[in-house]
């Protein structure tokens, strides 16, 4: 329950997260997730055939799997022969590159657009084209790629940077983990990616909050 006049701030740690229902709040406040906005504004579809159940379970066995590998908890005896593919292109992609993880599996919120999620991982990677630079990286772990992962990073990038002191210029990217031991890491460069977050956040919220009085008045 909130106290009237609670204050929220970005990233609040009262936020909770319902598991069954994949609900987030803030006291009373219902948040938005950035999946379930990509999905309402149109920009993605998550329950097309190419998303099946069987899928969605098989990238949040994946995610696991790759969660207790940074840990040292995995068993790989337990995996099957894909999610251990999958396991191995993470590595390979950490070695490959010497990122450096910040955040892992972080929630996000942002109370002002009533939306969260949670970003996959924060890594710093060394920029191999200007030694002794990094590159401050907002990544997505997925099986496959999405366009809309572009503004689904986005979206995570802006809602991360109260987590630092003085807010870093972000890089965005995607890497793809086929499951056969390989890896693939896309980048994300369109600056426009974080306007047609926002426009995203405006026509869902306005939906919402219009879309009720239509109801009243019909």
């Amino acid at each position: 329950m909130s106290v009237p006049g609670t204050l929220w701030v970005k990233n609040d740690a009262r936020m909770t997260f319902d598991e069954a229902s994949h609900v987030y709040r803030l006291g009373d406040m219902v948040l938005t997730s950035v999946t379930q906005i990509l999905a309402e504004a149109g920009l993605a579809q998550f329950d097309g055939p190419w998303f099946s159940d069987a899928v969605k379970a098989r990238g949040t066995h994946l995610h696991t799997a790759i969660a207790l590998d940074v840990e040292g908890d995995l068993d790989e005896d337990t995996l099957d022969e894909q999610l251990l593919g999958g396991v191995t292109g993470w590595r390979k992609f950490m070695a490959d590159t010497g990122a450096r993880i910040e955040f892992a599996e972080f929630p996000l919120c942002d109370p002002e657009s009533r939306t969260a999620g949670r970003l996959d991982y924060i890594v710093v990677i060394p920029d191999q084209k200007h030694p002794g630079r990094t590159l401050r990286t907002v990544l997505d772990v997925k099986r496959a790629l999405y366009p809309s992962a572009a503004i689904q990073l986005a979206a995570y990038a802006e809602m991360a940077l109260p987590l630092y002191a003085q807010h870093p210029l972000f890089s965005r990217a995607a890497l793809v983990l086929p499951g056969d031991g390989s890896y693939r890491l896309h980048r994300f460069t369109d600056p426009t990616d974080r306007a047609t977050w926002h426009a995203a956040v405006r026509v869902v919220n306005w939906r919402k909050e219009h879309l009720k009085e239509l109801a009243h008045v019909a």
